[in-house]
């Protein structure tokens, strides 16, 4: 169309060519709304964005989930998961992270628990759940009230029904009175389920049948009567005991072996007639009764005699005299029965040293010591008394046919004390060792002008007073074994040493310190020599322990008699007098360096200890056999003092100690002597010891 052709023509105007431009019109635009109301998008456009995001979120939940799966018994379980979890098939898809679960099936307990799932992998997880207890009705043939036992342990139970058994198999056990147990193993299923078991019961008596002489007594068993005889009752199985009484009969007890079914006939009990009683009173009570020579008891008493006979009653106390009586009752009778009995003295002499003691009798002041004292013959108890002693105590039990005497000697506290002092002991390895008490001032050591004398044997003023034991032995290879069992004392020249009997040797003095430590704790003593490291450092003179003698007390012993200081062993003077010690005799001549040509004492070399006779203090091989190590240090002092050691003990410290005695090796002159002194610290075959110990 042309512009021309879309002038519109109107038929009340003249047509004109002028009119070929197009004019514009007025044009006003539509007014747009600025209101709320307005969607951005159509309804159906946000539906389709809204399953876009939905759609998206699934997609990202499904790649990053990941399966729960619990397997349950019993399969058909209820599983329950806490939080966002999608149930899939046997399972459920969850996101990584922490979830409660809860496992419930009908008849089982329920199970909770918690499961982590990590982003991993998925997760399987096996829950068993456990059965509810299961009921049981036990039915009896016959019915009877029963007792429910599920394995040996008894459960409640009313009218056989036993309630919340655990599931599983159990044995169950009925028990009842009168009826053999029934036992039997049940399954129980659980599941709150109530089952039957049937129980056919075997009767647990026998009938036994029970007759008496005379006929009529009462029947009873623990306490049920029964019946009278004669009788057949049932008995329930086991030991019983048939109570068969009689008014006027003694009651007599049958015991009865009952088995189950096995029915059994008495043999006929004969009632002897009851006893009698005899109601007994002494003047002066407790007086001791015998009835026909059997000992009943004391006054006051009720005594059953056998009816219809006589007896013969024997009444005695200490100071009385013995009263007699024949007597007999009917059955069931009640007599009295008084006795008047009539005391009986004696006399007892008292004395004491020192005189006029005071005496007490039975705890009460009697008299002065010196009198005779007239006393019943019963036991009484004397004390004899004096200021300033001890008091002295006896028992004594006077006669009436004979006079008796007590002397009481009475000792000072010191005396008493040492009179409780044993004056033997053995000890724990199975030595025996003596009580010494000297009290005495001597001079150790040798003159100058004595011959043989050695320069060490300086004189020493010696005060001795404390008291000690001492062995009466040199110590034993058997006695030191006990401390070291496989200690050898080896041999001389192919001669032994080592025999048990032999003294122990080839030790030091450490080991001989050693050894006296622990026979001191095996016999619970304080011990006297302080250690380090298994080496003695020093000594505790105040220990009741175990030691060596001290060089004082060995010359005492050895040595001291009557005042004087013997000088050998067996006097004063050469030649050595016959079986006076073991030392080098002519026996020795292969071994030892020199002999005493004219002496044979049997042994080369050691001989076993107490072979010779003992000194004055009965001690052995005080010289020869072993020359023996002392408890002293070595030193060697500067000359005779004008003041005496009191109870020395040598020093603290050195490098030896002293030996003492001669040995099986000795010959000499200066070896012989009791004042002989050597030194050492180191092992040898002819040096051994002896223990001492103080008494405190």
């Amino acid at each position: 169309m042309t512009a021309k052709e879309a002038v519109p023509v109107r038929d009340n105007e003249p047509a004109r060519d002028d009119t070929s431009v197009i004019q514009p019109i007025g044009f006003t635009p539509a007014q747009v709304s600025t209101g709320s109301n307005k969607l951005l998008l159509s309804p159906k456009a946000i539906a389709v964005v809204t399953c876009l995001c939905l759609g998206a979120l699934m997609l990202v939940y499904l790649l990053v989930a990941r399966s729960l799966i619990f397997e349950t018994q019993p399969a058909d379980a209820d599983v329950s998961v806490s939080g966002f979890a999608l149930r899939l098939g046997d399972g459920h898809l969850v996101l990584p992270g922490k979830y409660s679960y809860t496992v419930t099936a009908t008849g089982y307990l329920p199970q909770s628990g918690e499961v982590e799932i990590s982003s991993d992998s998925n997760s399987r997880h096996a829950v068993k759940l456990e059965r509810l207890p299961g009921h049981l009705q036990v039915v009896t043939e016959p019915r009877v009230p029963v007792r429910i036992l599920v394995n040996g342990a008894e459960v409640d139970s009313s009218d056989g029904l036993a309630q919340s058994i655990p599931a599983g198999r159990k044995r169950i056990t009925v028990l009842t009175e009168r009826y053999l147990p029934f036992s039997k193993e049940v399954e129980i299923e659980g599941l709150d389920n109530t089952q039957t078991l049937t129980a056919s019961l075997r009767p647990a008596w026998a009938n036994v049948h029970i007759t008496s002489n005379p006929a009529g007594a009462t029947v009873s068993v623990e306490g049920k009567i029964l019946g009278t005889t004669p009788l057949t009752a049932e008995l329930v199985q086991g030991d019983r005991v048939v109570d068969i009484s009689l008014p006027d009969h003694k009651t007599v007890q049958v015991p009865v072996p009952v088995t189950a079914g096995v029915d059994q006939t008495l043999q006929t009990v004969d009632l002897a007639a009851a006893d009698g009683t005899l109601r007994v009173v002494s003047t002066p009570p407790g007086a001791s009764i015998t009835v026909d020579g059997e000992y009943r008891g004391q006054a006051p008493m009720d005594v059953a005699l056998s009816s219809n006979r006589r007896h013969q009653l024997r009444f005695f106390l200490d100071g009385y005299s013995s009263v007699e009586h024949t007597v007999d009752v009917r059955a069931g009778d009640l007599r009295d029965l008084n006795v008047e009995l009539t005391a009986v003295f004696g006399d007892v002499a008292v004395t004491s040293s020192p005189p006029e003691a005071q005496v007490f009798i039975d705890g009460k002041l009697a008299g002065t010591a010196g009198e005779t004292f007239t006393l019943p013959t019963r036991s009484h108890t004397i004390t004899v008394r004096k200021a300033g002693y001890e008091d002295y105590q006896t028992t004594i039990v006077p006669s009436s046919k004979l006079k008796q005497s007590v002397r009481a000697v009475l000792l000072t506290g010191e005396q008493a004390r040492w009179s409780n002092v044993p004056a033997e002991i053995t000890h724990g390895a199975g030595g025996k060792m003596l009580l010494m008490r000297p009290n005495s001032e001597f001079t150790m050591g040798s003159s100058r002008r004595e011959q043989g004398r050695q320069a060490n044997e300086v004189l020493r003023k010696i005060s001795l007073t404390r008291p000690f034991y001492i062995a009466t032995t040199e110590v034993t290879n058997r006695e030191y074994r006990h401390y070291q069992r496989m200690h050898s004392s080896s041999h001389a020249n192919g001669v032994s040493l080592d025999n048990d009997s032999l003294p122990v040797v080839n030790i030091s003095w450490n080991d001989a310190a050693l050894f006296c430590n622990w026979l001191s704790a095996r016999d619970g003593l304080k011990e006297v020599y302080r250690t380090e490291r298994g080496r003695v450092v020093g000594f505790d003179a105040s220990a009741n322990g175990y030691r060596m003698p001290t060089e004082a007390e060995w010359a005492w012993a050895a040595r001291y008699e009557r005042g004087s200081m013997r000088k050998f062993p067996w006097g004063d003077s050469l030649p050595v007098g016959k079986n006076s010690g073991n030392y080098a005799d002519s026996s020795a001549g292969q071994i030892a360096p020199a002999v005493l040509r004219t002496y044979n004492d049997r042994y080369p070399a050691t001989a076993p200890v107490a072979s010779f006779s003992p000194n004055h203090l009965g001690l052995f091989d005080m010289g020869g056999n072993v020359s023996e190590w002392i408890h002293d240090l070595y030193t060697i002092g500067t000359g005779l003092s004008t003041k005496a050691e009191e109870n020395p003990v040598g020093p603290q410290d050195g490098d030896y100690h002293v030996v003492r005695g001669s040995s099986w090796k000795h010959a000499g002159l200066t070896e012989l002597r009791l004042a002989y002194r050597d030194y050492g610290a180191e092992a040898r075959n002819d040096v051994g010891f002896r223990i001492a110990r103080w008494v405190n």
